[in-house]
């Protein structure tokens, strides 16, 4: 992933020189393993304790030669380590090394995204607490539907949070398997105890029938939960956006006190930070097509799946990453505008309280189908005429000589829709 949408923390876990420092982890687990149990002679541990770090410029030099990459991170190990050349690797295959390594890098990344995701759950949590009792006129179709609050809006992007944090964890949990059990996976050299002790070692578990690699339905998974995170995300963003339009004005996201909006048009300023996350979720999601084709491979093994995953593995956790960590800076500086929200409830007329007053004269005795008649019609007018609909309501013959004036005080009563909001927020424990 490009610098401009990774983070930090999570380039330096995909960087090359991170993956050699995983790979050395595996070989030296199996080294100590393999002394332990006789089937190398003792040293091999020793000879590595000071090999830290492999050079990934060397092992990029030596690659160029050989065309193998665990090959030339061997040499470049015995260049640091000559010791080490007779038994180093001794009964191991490519990806007895790659794919446990690659596991540990999963985990670690896995364990980095969560982090933010549980802050960021947090502070969506404090948002919906906030606007708990903010009206907000609510939208289906892109057209005022009824009141909601614009803390209810928050809390579904809460409760949608928790739900893929714990996707991901559980994705964690899929991903979160090792293989040292050779070529085509049935321990042709090394009995499957070093593999459980390795393994053990590096607090993997091991695969439980592995071919030459570990299945891809599990990297698949993973892929999907961090796509669900991207997408999550962006529909809190694209709800932003929508927020705020020309005209709607409910929501801005944060604007620098130097920040530009166009460098043609001084006066705009644009949702720019919500339509990135909305655009690079596209990426997040169509990395789990690739990682679905990477299931189907030849056999025991082919390496069609190799390349793809050095780019959308490392691809997808730094997006998701970058995207949380911008989606956070938004929500933190979020204007909304609690003023133009009433306004905009006020300027529906009333409305809104079209189905209360269609239910309520079905109760009184009135057909639905005449009921619904009425109240559309006086709905339509209130909207052309920019009336009250409380008040053409009360005039109307139909309606007033059917309900009382307090049965109508009930009905057109704000403050009734907002009694329904306290077991969403029970629910969610908040």
């Amino acid at each position: 992933m490009i610098k401009r949408y990774s983070t930090s923390q999570m380039a330096e876990i995909w960087a090359d020189e991170h993956r050699f420092r995983y790979w050395l982890r595996v070989e030296k687990a199996v080294a100590r393993v393999e002394e332990r149990l006789g089937i190398i002679p003792k040293g091999l541990s020793e000879c590595l304790a000071d090999v830290v770090d492999v050079d990934a410029k060397r092992v990029d030099e030596i690659e160029r030669e050989t065309e193998h990459d665990v090959t030339a991170f061997l040499q470049a190990v015995w260049e640091k380590a000559p010791c080490s050349k007779e038994y180093l690797h001794y009964g191991l295959t490519s990806y007895d090394v790659v794919d446990t390594a690659l596991t540990l890098r999963i985990l670690q990344a896995c364990d980095v995204l969560a982090k933010d995701l549980n802050k960021f759950n947090k502070t969506l949590a404090e948002l919906a607490l906030k606007h708990k009792r903010t009206p907000a006129l609510g939208r289906t179709h892109g057209r005022g539907a009824e009141p909601i609050t614009f803390g209810v809006r928050a809390l579904s992007w809460y409760s949608e949070g928790l739900r893929v944090t714990e996707g991901l964890e559980h994705a964690r949990s899929i991903a979160a398997r090792g293989r040292i059990s050779g070529t085509v996976g049935t321990f042709t050299v090394l009995p499957p105890i070093v593999e459980e002790l390795a393994l053990k070692d590096l607090g993997l578990e091991p695969e439980p029938v592995a071919t030459q690699v570990i299945p891809r339905d599990r990297h698949a998974t993973l892929l999907f939960a961090l796509a669900l995170v991207g997408t999550w995300l962006e529909r809190m963003a694209l709800n932003i956006r929508l927020g705020q339009l020309e005209g709607l004005d409910e929501l801005f996201e944060p604007f620098k006190e130097r920040q530009t909006g166009s460098s043609a048009m001084p006066h705009k300023r644009n949702p720019v930070i919500a339509e990135r996350v909305c655009g690079l979720a596209r990426i997040l999601r169509s990395n789990v097509q690739a990682g679905l084709e990477n299931v189907a491979l030849w056999h025991e093994r082919d390496i069609s799946h190799s390349s793809v995953e050095r780019v959308i593995l490392s691809d997808s956790f730094n997006l998701a990453h970058y995207l949380v960590r911008k989606m956070q800076g938004v929500i933190n500086g979020l204007k909304v505008e609690v003023d133009r929200m009433k306004e905009i409830l006020d300027g529906t007329g009333g409305t809104f309280f079209a189905q209360r007053l269609l239910l309520a004269l079905i109760r009184k005795g009135l057909a639905r189908e005449e009921a619904y008649k009425l109240v559309q019609e006086l709905a339509f007018k209130t909207k052309e005429q920019g009336q009250s609909f409380d008040l053409l309501a009360r005039k109307k013959k139909e309606i007033n000589e059917k309900l009382s004036e307090a049965e109508l005080n009930e009905i057109f009563s704000l403050e009734r829709y907002l009694e329904g909001i306290e077991v969403l927020y029970r629910r969610m424990n908040l």
